[in-house]
């Protein structure tokens, strides 16, 4: 059972008023010479492409090749398109520092960006499948130089799937973290399938991996992590991957879960672990940290990087239904340092940051140079917020965090107002999606953006104006908190 121990979390939190709030609860690449970004300006934003829609921004850095983004379009003109951004130096908070390379990939709805160690980019991207069926093609992107040349990329359809109705109903909002590169820059990524349309049947949790020739379908394994007993398959929710030294793999997923005997066991929160030669089902093993919890709207997600040698940190925004009393739609740092996949979860330990109730929804954490979690998200208010650790960061008693708003939806309105119908009012900015980067040690956020409006109506012959709220745009951008 994960741990919970009394905690006092300092955090400057603007988001709810209050200063301090005390919490108790149990391919090589050729090099390019670029001019460093500039992280010593004020706060400020930038849109990745003002003039398209666009959704799934996902961000990374390189210290040679600079900040780069990965995202989709999502304009009636662009639902095929996979854009690769780069902002080779200045001032990444301003629109004319980003170029960018439009590629096909039908009916995109998500976009994940890694880097090699030499800081070229690889993509995974995500389309529904134009054969209906709620099911998603899923094609990987590499380019190894002058990666704004449409020419110089190569991509490729590498699996499909048959993902069931609910678990897509969130997804033009809520982030996906199952892509990562190896220390070689070899692509691994977590995907769940429920197809029961082919024989046999492909169901449960698959760690993809490749070693070369990677858009080539052929080219990719799978290892299926889900327990499989007769015609009963364990489910998989939001898999998380994060991978460590010396080949080795983490994976944290909600699960429905049973033993190998079909047994049901405890549904929640479940850490898988591989130390090596991954592709080997018994190489891997698993234990259950917590329960998420339910909920659709502030949905239970989750993210996790690791310590330089290997150690899960995760940032857990808790759903309703917590077999942790108080801990009901809260953001959590969880933790562990050895024996992860302990069969009780017993060396895991974590505490709430203390942001506030409905605080903490699409967390991304990263880990710094000195082992300090940064952790981004999306508040009450659907606006974007960031949070750092300041001290004591695995001390449940001592541990402090700075938290506050990384940006202002008055701020990324006031920088691309957008025209409402004349029929229409009441203009709502909504924050998505949020991908965090770390520059020296210093945050960089992408994240996406929906306005909506309240649009009137009146029918002929009666007196009342009725209303309904309508997504007008919606954009990518990127800031510097």
């Amino acid at each position: 059972m994960l741990r919970f121990a009394g905690v006092f979390i300092s955090v400057l939190l603007a988001i709810h008023g209050v200063a301090a709030k005390e919490k108790a609860t149990n391919g090589a690449a050729q090099p390019v010479v670029l001019s460093p970004v500039d992280m010593s300006g004020p706060s400020g934003g930038a849109y990745l492409a003002p003039e398209e829609e666009s959704s799934s921004a996902s961000l990374a850095f390189h210290a040679e090749r600079g900040m780069q983004a990965a995202f989709v379009g999502f304009g009636e003109g662009n639902r095929d398109t996979l854009y690769y951004g780069l902002c080779a130096g200045g001032d990444c908070t301003q629109d004319a520092a980003w170029s960018r390379v439009a590629l096909k990939l039908p009916q995109a709805v998500k976009a994940q960006l890694a880097l090699t160690p030499e800081g070229a980019p690889r993509i995974l991207g995500a389309g529904w499948s134009p054969e209906g069926g709620n099911g998603t093609d899923y094609y990987y992107a590499e380019c190894d130089f002058d990666c704004l040349d449409e020419g110089n990329w190569r991509i490729g359809k590498v699996v499909s799937t048959a993902d069931g109705i609910m678990s897509n109903i969130s997804r033009n909002r809520l982030p996906e973290r199952t892509f990562a590169l190896d220390e070689s820059g070899r692509p691994r990524f977590m995907v769940s399938d429920s197809n029961y349309l082919v024989e046999p049947d492909h169901y449960g949790g698959f760690y993809m991996a490749c070693e070369s020739d990677c858009t080539a379908a052929t080219s990719w394994t799978e290892t299926n992590l889900a327990n499989q007993v007769g015609y009963n398959t364990e489910s998989f929710n939001y898999p998380v991957l994060a991978l460590g030294p010396n080949g080795s793999a983490r994976v944290i997923a909600g699960v429905y879960a049973f033993d190998e005997e079909g047994n049901d066991l405890e549904d929640g929160l479940y850490y898988y672990e591989c130390d090596g030669d991954c592709g080997r089902r018994e190489n891997w093993s698993r234990t259950r940290v917590i329960s998420q919890g339910s909920g659709s709207h502030p949905n239970p997600t989750w993210s996790m990087d690791l310590t330089a040698d290997g150690r899960p940190r995760v940032a857990l925004f808790t759903g309703y239904g917590v077999d942790v009393e108080g801990l009901d739609s809260q953001l959590l740092y969880i933790y562990c340092d050895q024996d992860c996949t302990g069969a009780e979860g017993e060396n895991w330990s974590g505490y709430p940051l203390g942001l506030g109730d409905k605080v903490g929804e699409s967390p991304d954490i990263e880990i710094d140079s000195s082992g300090i979690p940064h952790i981004a998200f999306t508040t009450d208010g659907f606006e974007l917020g960031y949070a750092v650790c300041t001290g004591d960061c695995e001390n449940p008693d001592k541990a402090s965090w700075h938290g506050d708003f990384a940006e202002r939806s008055e701020t990324a309105a006031a920088d691309r107002p957008t025209a409402l119908p004349f029929t229409c009012d009441g203009e709502v900015w909504n924050g998505m999606e949020p991908s965090l980067a770390l520059i020296a040690d210093k945050p960089m956020i992408a994240y996406g953006l929906s306005v909506e409006a309240r649009c009137l109506y009146k029918e002929f012959g009666k007196p009342e104006i009725t209303y309904e709220f309508h997504e007008i745009w919606r954009g990518s951008r990127v800031i510097r908190p």
